[in-house]
């Protein structure tokens, strides 16, 4: 479990399917089919442990935003969906999620739109090799996915 003083120092908490799974001590579905999970227990869970927004990554599936201080409750569970791309390398691509998602929070987007925009990224990292050196820039990104605008 985690420590009380780290939740309570937490505004949001970013996990991967595995890590929520575990922290709430629930199961995976089957076949790994996150569209038939229930969500909705899973903020509730993650309400308990003192946590009202969370974003769960999925890997090359996308992301879930679990917001509970969203006024629309159409709006409390989002699901993002994932940038397709041609990967080569996912080192990096976490950080470069987590990073997109503080500056657009910094910037004054909401958190499912820092998310969406997070995805971008990471999925323009997993493009090139290693960390830092398949980052790109605002530009870079702009350019690469254009078409998908």
């Amino acid at each position: 479990s985690l420590p009380v003083e780290l939740i309570e120092a937490s505004d949001i908490l970013l996990v991967n399917e595995h890590e929520m799974a575990q922290l709430l001590d629930i199961d995976e579905p089957e076949n790994d089919d996150w569209d038939s999970f229930d969500w909705w227990h899973a903020l509730d869970e993650l309400r308990g442990f003192g946590f009202e927004q969370a974003i769960v990554t999925l890997g090359g599936d996308g992301s879930v935003v679990l917001d509970g201080t969203a006024d629309d409750p159409e709006h409390r569970i989002q699901r993002i969906a994932p940038v397709r791309v041609k990967a080569v390398d996912t080192t990096g691509c976490g950080d470069s999620f987590m990073g997109t998602v503080l500056a657009g929070l910094a910037s004054g987007l909401a958190l499912s739109e820092s998310a969406e925009l997070a995805s971008y990224v990471s999925a323009y990292a997993a493009t090139g090799y290693g960390a830092q050196a398949s980052y790109g820039n605002a530009a870079q990104i702009r350019e690469a996915f254009a078409s998908a605008e």
